[in-house]
């Protein structure tokens, strides 16, 4: 497809995610048509009235008139969602988690290579101005410290906390750290209000020397997206929620051996330029552009991969340490 054609695209699943992925659809102008498919067909048109766009009665209905489109329904049936449309040839961008199973996730990842199509996995924090901000003066962590908290809600509680809420840091920090291998690896958790775990706290090292130390609840009282990165003689603190960035460095690296004095008098902040632009228009943006392209996209299926073989490790672990209580 020629980066000068427009893409007639469709969402498939119309809930809360997907009635955003509509919305922005609908600004866009190198889409030329947006078609909706919900189970509950009464959901579809309602957004259909809000944003526009046809309704179809059947996925297949909608697989014949997109050539790219945004699966949005529970991670649940993600496997069945994305593999009817690259049998039908279209391109895809799956919500995460990629799949509920990571052998699910390899044999969308191997479909979709061996089509030839475009596989992005909706990691959105990956295109939060935040962290943006943050990975462009990142140089090399030792420790990241990673909170995300988040009120109850029925949506995503037919997987983990894990799948559902720590995948997105799983991936922000695989993605910063560069393919570093994971050498170590502890988790415990409890399920309080479902039978899956509610809130999981991780441990994971890497061979290069950082550890990562990562939290995640979908029962807490106030909501909380942070993250923080300690290197020598720097530290970055990531508000993903807020949307800003904190940084502060030492001026000049202290001489080993000699008397440091103050060393607060040689902390000084380090200027960030935080991008406000809405996360998800900038990922659709970026789904769009390679099926136009012909390029990877910024969070291919094999990264959504990775991330999701990370959460199955954790979980097994978890799942070790409450069979112990």
């Amino acid at each position: 497809m020629g980066a000068s054609r427009t893409v007639r695209a469709g969402v498939i699943g119309t809930g809360a995610l997907g009635s955003n992925h509509a919305r922005v659809y609908s600004t866009l102008k190198s889409v030329s048509s947006l078609a909706l498919y919900d189970r509950d067909r009464a959901r579809a048109e309602a957004v259909a009235r809000e944003r526009g766009g046809r309704v179809c009665g059947t996925i297949e209905e909608l697989l014949e008139i997109c050539d790219a489109v945004s699966v949005c329904t529970p991670a649940t049936h993600h496997h069945e969602a994305v593999r009817a449309a690259f049998e039908r040839g279209a391109h895809v961008l799956v919500e995460k988690p990629v799949a509920s199973t990571v052998a699910e996730a390899r044999e969308l990842v191997a479909l979709g290579r061996s089509r030839g199509l475009v596989f992005q996995v909706g990691h959105i924090e990956r295109f939060n101005g935040a962290f943006e901000a943050a990975r462009s003066i990142v140089r090399r962590p030792r420790f990241i410290e990673v909170h995300r908290l988040a009120t109850f809600t029925p949506r995503g509680i037919d997987v983990s906390v894990v799948q559902d809420l720590m995948i997105h840091d799983i991936d922000l920090i695989l993605s910063l750290l560069g393919g570093d291998r994971l050498v170590d690896l502890r988790a415990s958790g409890a399920g309080v209000l479902t039978s899956a775990s509610d809130i999981v706290n991780a441990r994971l090292e890497f061979a290069g020397g950082c550890t990562a130390n990562v939290t995640a609840s979908r029962i807490s009282r106030e909501p909380l997206r942070k993250i923080r990165f300690f290197e020598e003689h720097r530290y970055v603190s990531v508000d993903l929620r807020e949307k800003t960035v904190e940084a502060y460095e030492l001026e000049a690296a202290l001489v080993p051996g000699a008397a440091p004095g103050d060393p607060m008098s040689l902390i000084r902040p380090v200027p960030v330029s935080v991008d406000a632009t809405e996360p998800l228009r900038k990922e659709i943006e970026s789904f769009l552009a390679a099926v136009a392209g012909g390029g990877e996209p910024r969070v291919t299926g094999e990264a959504g991969l990775a991330a999701l073989e990370v959460a199955e490790l954790i979980l097994a672990r978890v799942a070790e340490s409450r069979s112990r209580q």
